[in-house]
């Protein structure tokens, strides 16, 4: 079992990562992750405590893969600072590298499961929210893969996300890329809360 809690990972991205936006992308990523190792472990019919482990490091890779881009989010440093970071708090190597690969410019292949759905998911939780917040209702409630799709067409909106990514990213998966959104905005949507997504909080607005 991997030494590192949920908590004391969460102790880390607060500690290096201010921005309540970023902290809610990595819980957002963190929720896909978990969703897709939870379906690895019933696909491949692994036991109740190999399924908790799966789970655990991927959830906790996704939790993590962005904690050090705040303090340093050049090419230079991130995520090469936070790998290292990674390193002295005792997280495996198999976490380290797949956030190392998340970034196409680290040289990194992506070759493990937990590697691919870590990019496949990152660039697609973000734009997901971006849709969301767009929404009247600022709801995942109101998104779904087509109104996902639509938006990727227009180059004017988030156009900080690279679209070519979540392409990319859901064929190196080997997973059809409207059911990838769709699975990741379930993942999300379990979550809705606590990224700030539910609905809930705008009822007042007028």
């Amino acid at each position: 079992m991997i030494g590192q809690s949920r908590e004391s990972a969460w102790r880390l991205l607060t500690e290096y990562t201010q921005s309540e936006s970023l902290r809610k992308h990595a819980m957002a990523v963190e929720s896909c992750m978990r969703a897709y190792a939870q379906k690895l472990a019933r696909d491949q019919g692994l036991s109740s405590a190999a399924a908790a482990e799966l789970e655990q490091k991927y959830s906790l890779t996704g939790l993590l893969h962005d904690f050090d881009y705040e303090r340093f989010p050049t090419p230079e440093q991130h995520p090469f600072v936070g790998n290292k970071i990674l390193g002295e708090r005792g997280y495996p190597e198999d976490v380290r590298r797949a956030i190392l690969s998340h970034a196409d410019y680290t040289g990194v292949p992506r070759q493990t499961h937990m590697e691919k759905v870590l990019f496949a998911c990152d660039e697609l939780a973000g734009f997901i929210t971006a849709t969301a917040l767009v929404k009247p209702s600022k709801s995942l409630a109101e998104v779904d893969a087509k109104s996902i799709r639509k938006k990727m067409k227009d180059k004017a909106f988030a156009r900080s996300v690279l679209r070519e990514d979540i392409v990319n990213g859901a064929r190196d998966l080997g997973v059809d890329l409207d059911q990838h959104i769709a699975f990741c905005i379930d993942a999300m949507r379990t979550i809705a809360s606590e990224l700030g997504l539910s609905g809930a909080h705008t009822a007042n607005v007028g």
